[in-house]
């Protein structure tokens, strides 16, 4: 099994987008100080949330992870991400980030189709600690840019469920533009079925 996720260099220019010190976010989180001027930004699990929980405290924004997500302009998304959007729907976009990421991180996209619903969650197979709240809406707001970017509309998922309480639910459920709801068994993004296999344009 792979043991390091790679890291966007983009995120250290989305965190100066939205007014983060990176410089702060790397010394919080124990980091080198040149580590997006590499090549490569590769990192442990340990290390990766370590980052993302940086990110939450400097930030000081309950919503930094949501805002961190969005992604207005397709032509910076990630290679991966715009060969998903080649794809037929969000169902099969999906499937093709799972088969990219069991190839290169230590991370699933597990997701399921039912009749009215399909959802989405996120595994860190070498975790020890929960995932960063700031990580999981960051996952919740891209899959959502993804969907919006694939079928042409501001469709919104049908909820997001969270394992961990979260104090902010009702802005959360503004910023998502559906229910949020808490103590599920795992953290998941829930859209429609029909939005999920509305065909990409």
């Amino acid at each position: 099994m792979l043991k390091r996720f790679r890291v966007p260099g983009r995120l250290a220019f989305k965190l100066k987008e939205h007014g983060v010190s990176v410089a702060a976010v790397l010394r919080k989180a124990g980091l080198p100080r040149d580590l997006f001027e590499q090549t490569r930004v590769l990192v442990s699990t340990e290390e990766l949330f370590a980052l993302w929980n940086a990110v939450e405290v400097v930030s000081s924004d309950p919503l930094m992870g949501v805002k961190l997500g969005v992604e207005t302009k397709t032509e910076r998304f990630h290679p991966m991400a715009i060969a998903a959007l080649s794809t037929q729907n969000l169902v099969t976009a999906t499937q093709h980030l799972a088969r990219y990421k069991k190839l290169t991180a230590p991370e699933e996209i597990l997701n399921k189709l039912g009749k009215e619903e399909f959802s989405v969650a996120f595994r860190w197979l070498l975790a020890v600690d929960a995932e960063p709240h700031v990580l999981t809406d960051y996952c919740f707001s891209w899959m959502i840019s993804l969907a919006r970017h694939g079928t042409g509309t501001q469709l919104n998922p049908l909820r997001v469920e969270y394992v961990q309480q979260r104090s902010n639910l009702r802005v959360l459920e503004r910023s998502f533009g559906c229910k949020a709801v808490c103590g599920a068994p795992r953290n998941a993004i829930i859209f429609r079925a029909s939005d999920a296999t509305a065909t990409f344009v």
